[in-house]
Formats: C-alpha cells, sequence, structure tokens
C-alpha cells in the first residue's frame, strides 16, 4: 500500500546511474502476460508490445530491443537490417547509442534520452477492421502496462513516468512499420529521480488520512 500511495511521476532523471540488470528483469516479468496479477483479469488476448531503448543497465548492451507479449510480431513487421536476437525475453534488434533518438522521438524530451530505458508501446491495430471499438481496449492495456512500471519501479526505489508527448510516424519509420498493422499507442521511462525542490510536495489521498 504504501508503494502505491507514494508513487509519482519524476521529472528528471539522474543520466549517471545505471539499473540494475536483476530489477530490469523483474519490470520485465511483470510485463510478460501470466496467469498472475494484474493479467488473470485481463479476459482479452495481448496485443501491445513494448519497444525498449536500452541505456544504462548494467550487463546489457545500449541498443533497441522489442518484448513480443504474443505471437503476431515477426520480422517482416520491421527494418531488414535488425538482428533479431534472443536475450531472455526480449528481442535486440540493434546495439546502439539510441539517447538521441528516445529524447527526438518523445518531442525532444530528455526524460526519454537520461532514464535507465524508455519505451515505446506498438498496438496490433489490426483487431479494429472488424471490431472498432477495441481502440480504446489497445489504450487500456497500455495504460496497464503503464501502471505496473510505475509500480515496479517505485518498489526498486527508481520512478517511472509515462510520456504522453511522441512523433508516432517517426517512430515507426525509425522501426520500419510501413502498414497500420502496428501503431505506436503510448511511452514510458524509468531511472534514478532527481527531484526539484521547487516543486511543492503535499501528502497523498490526505482525506483517507484524516476520515473524511
Amino acid at each position: 500500500m504504501k508503494t502505491i500511495l507514494g508513487r509519482r511521476s519524476a521529472q528528471k532523471f539522474d543520466a549517471s546511474y545505471t539499473m540494475s540488470q536483476d530489477v530490469f528483469f523483474s519490470m520485465l516479468h511483470k510485463l510478460i502476460p501470466e496467469n498472475t496479477l494484474p493479467w488473470d483479469i485481463w479476459g482479452f488476448e495481448h496485443r501491445v508490445h513494448p519497444v525498449f531503448f536500452i541505456h544504462r543497465i548494467t550487463g546489457m548492451a545500449p541498443g533497441i530491443y522489442i518484448l513480443p507479449r504474443g505471437p503476431s510480431i515477426q520480422k517482416n513487421h520491421f527494418r531488414s537490417e535488425f538482428l533479431w536476437e534472443k536475450i531472455g525475453p526480449l528481442i535486440l534488434l540493434a546495439k546502439t547509442d539510441c539517447r538521441k533518438a528516445a529524447k527526438t522521438l518523445c518531442c525532444h524530451q530528455s526524460i526519454a534520452s537520461e532514464s535507465c530505458f524508455s519505451l515505446g508501446m506498438l498496438a496490433e491495430f489490426t483487431i479494429l477492421k472488424s471490431n472498432p471499438w477495441r481502440y480504446r481496449q489497445l489504450h487500456w492495456e497500455s495504460g496497464l502496462m503503464g501502471q505496473i512500471l510505475y509500480l515496479e519501479a517505485e518498489a526498486a526505489g527508481l520512478r517511472g513516468t509515462g510520456i504522453g508527448c511522441f512523433f508516432d510516424d517517426t517512430f515507426h519509420e525509425f522501426l520500419g512499420v510501413s502498414n497500420h498493422e502496428l501503431q505506436s499507442v503510448y511511452h514510458f521511462t524509468v531511472g534514478k529521480p532527481l527531484l526539484d525542490s521547487r516543486i511543492t510536495t503535499l501528502p497523498p489521498y490526505s482525506s483517507l488520512h484524516s476520515g473524511e
């Protein structure tokens, strides 16, 4: 409960901090569809797949990775020159310093490049051909993944923040996605926060503690 009540969005990150690989893979494990919370209450197929921009994680090469959360993600969706090497649950697409790209894709926001990693979520828009109403469902799924990352980061003594401003078409072009089968719906970032003392912080949910 303390983690939930204390959850905050980071405004700035320590660009010199390196995340433990164990912490990172623990976060990934919570994103993988399994019959455990919160995915045991998700009654639909998993249609959202995060693409990671890894900046500073121990034992991992900086670069672009993807976490396929279902069988629909295939090589032919992306650039032919991608490596497609399996590393744990991830697939390494390219080894590269991707900080500048991450920042540019997220409307030039430094929170995407100074964190330990950032990510963009690709949703399967193919399901909308027969069920247009499921557009909002894709956003529910991406939002649930974001909340998991928020809480996992907080529990690890780190902090995350959702990124609502991003260049979706540029992100698609960057990955080689050339049709509307996959579309960017949400971005996120995690790292060690730097607190801005100019910002006033009030106790969360004060009404719950005052008995109102």
